[in-house]
């Protein structure tokens, strides 16, 4: 399939403390390493991930008119991400996401979503998705746009023009994203939540029946990205689980942004089932070995290389 990939959803710069023992207790400090500037926002890394693999791609957002926002954008030019769309939004803050890193357990996200917030969407001409072949959404549910109205609208116009959809979301505590799921699933293509979103938005923790329910209000695929575990998936046909290549985990920030590029490429080649999550899988790998959501993002050789290295591992 030939045309453009348009991503939508959060840009953000990504505040990231470095592994610490513990978190502190109320009145208590932590030391780190380092406390590093990175580029962040799921929409945006995963622009970043496939314009890195060679493909035309639209980021859909905004960002403040700022220091932050003009540091986001000089870097995701120079990715080679088509930023026409990337709305810059006067006395606005750019959005910041603090990253904690504690040694054994899952990152912890605290969100200023600053520029996100904003109209943007409506700034969006909705007749430039006729050169689509895919359109995403991503971190849906961060921040207060795009709103389900807006989703709804851009997807149906996906839909007309023959687009494929790509769907992840942020499951905030205590806010229920089921009734904009009930309206969007069914113009979804892929839906793709981790292992926690997933059991946000089912009540259960077996990831197996949470695709199950999650395939039953109307996309076509649930992927639930599991980690180090792999995936588990349901589509028309079926559903099964697969297991991720084995890496020494460096930082997972950045995992399912690279995942969803990875099914997105592969779903481009025109890849079968098996295929679709072994890229979705290797890129996942790839980010979770290196610091940060981008610096493990591969080019084409690279991610050629290491799939070629899966498929060989895979006949032993």
């Amino acid at each position: 399939m030939s045309g453009k990939i348009f991503c939508f959803g959060a840009v953000v710069a990504d505040l990231i403390a470095h592994q610490i023992p513990r978190l502190p207790g109320a009145g208590e400090s932590a030391r780190t390493s380092t406390i590093s500037l990175a580029l962040g926002g799921c929409a945006a890394n995963t622009a970043t991930g496939l314009a890195r693999l060679g493909h035309p791609v639209l980021l859909c957002g905004a960002v403040g008119d700022d220091d932050l926002g003009n540091f986001l954008r000089r870097e995701r030019s120079n990715e080679g991400v088509d930023l026409r769309n990337l709305c810059v939004e006067s006395g606005i803050p750019t959005g910041v996401s603090f990253v904690i890193n504690v040694d054994g357990q899952d990152r912890r996200f605290i969100s200023a979503t600053g520029a996100n917030d904003e109209a943007w969407p409506e700034c969006f001409e909705i007749d430039q998705l006729e050169a689509a072949a895919v359109v995403s959404f991503h971190g849906y549910g961060l921040a207060k746009r795009p709103s389900v109205e807006d989703v709804e609208s851009i997807l149906q116009g996906a839909r007309k023009a023959g687009a494929t959809t790509v769907l992840d979301v942020i499951v905030i505590p205590g806010e229920d994203l089921l009734p904009d799921l009930e309206r969007l699933l069914p113009l979804v293509d892929v839906f793709l939540p981790n292992d926690d979103e997933a059991r946000r938005l089912t009540g259960t923790d077996d990831p197996r029946q949470a695709v199950r329910q999650l395939k039953a209000m109307g996309a076509q695929t649930v992927v639930v990205t599991c980690g180090e575990r792999g995936a588990v998936w349901a589509d028309p046909q079926g559903c099964g689980q697969i297991v991720a290549p084995e890496v020494v985990e460096v930082d997972g920030t950045g995992c399912g942004d690279a995942f969803a590029a990875g099914w997105i490429d592969a779903s481009l080649r025109g890849a079968d089932l098996e295929d679709k999550l072994l890229t979705a899988c290797a890129m996942g790998a790839l980010v979770a070995a290196a610091e940060g959501a981008i610096d493990g993002l591969p080019d084409r050789s690279g991610l050629d290389e290491l799939m070629r290295n899966l498929r060989q591992a895979s006949l032993l």
